[in-house]
């Protein structure tokens, strides 16, 4: 297995936060675990979970750019090969980050990083959008995408401002070199569309309640779907 560095940049994420941080927590080596100024209950959740893989600091409330700049400090300390991106909304089935990880292990010497599906849950955790709802386009990909899983190469840095930044190797954004990238066929559960927060408290995250929406048609989970950490 890969020695991965989790890269985590949370702010008032109480609902999902703990269930994200323990969806990873086994098949990482370290967590770097950076508020920005929760003002509920999320520093409280992450110190609740004792383990010497998690490293934790305030930094403090920031803007847009500040976002990056976080980023960009996180790179800076990471000494693994690889490092995951995590949000505090993000939830990984056990089996489906693992898949990921094997296929890293087996990546091509040229590869920069993995292309993975998200499932986006919308009305509640049981269900999720159609794929054909899905408006991202990474090289020849489409669909519900992301990239979550990154190699730590030399020259990788991030741009831009939240939340159009781009992690870019040599001065290129990764999902303009799709020679560089490989799919893998496995997604992990993303909350954006669900209240993570109290009302009050999601008024003070940048852009949070753009992403609260309600959709039509939606896909029910089947149980054997469900995140390990979600059946606790």
């Amino acid at each position: 297995m890969l020695d991965i560095t989790a890269h985590m940049i949370v702010k008032n994420e109480e609902r999902w936060v703990k269930f994200a941080i323990l969806s990873v927590i086994e098949q990482v080596k370290s967590l770097l675990i950076w508020d920005t100024g929760s003002s509920d209950k999320t520093v409280e959740l992450i110190k609740s979970i004792n383990s010497p893989k998690i490293h934790f600091k305030q930094m403090g409330e920031v803007d847009r750019k500040g976002l990056v700049n976080l980023r960009n400090q996180q790179i800076k300390v990471t000494t693994t090969s690889w490092f995951l991106l995590v949000d505090g909304d993000e939830i990984w089935p056990k089996k489906n980050l693992n898949q990921l990880i094997k296929t890293a292990t087996l990546a091509k010497t040229n590869t920069l990083a993995l292309v993975n599906k998200t499932r986006n849950s919308i009305g509640n955790i049981y269900h999720y959008l159609p794929e054909s709802k899905g408006q991202y386009r990474i090289g020849p990909w489409s669909g519900h995408l992301n990239i979550r899983l990154i190699k730590n190469s030399p020259n990788l840095k991030v741009v831009g401002s939240y939340p159009q930044e781009a992690y870019q190797v040599n001065g290129i954004s990764l999902q303009d070199q799709p020679e560089n990238l490989e799919f893998i066929n496995t997604w992990y559960l993303h909350t954006t569309h669900l209240k993570r927060s109290g009302f009050t408290h999601q008024l003070n995250v940048i852009d949070r309640l753009k992403k609260i929406k309600l959709f039509g048609p939606r896909i029910k989970l089947n149980k054997n779907e469900i995140p390990d950490v979600l059946k606790i």
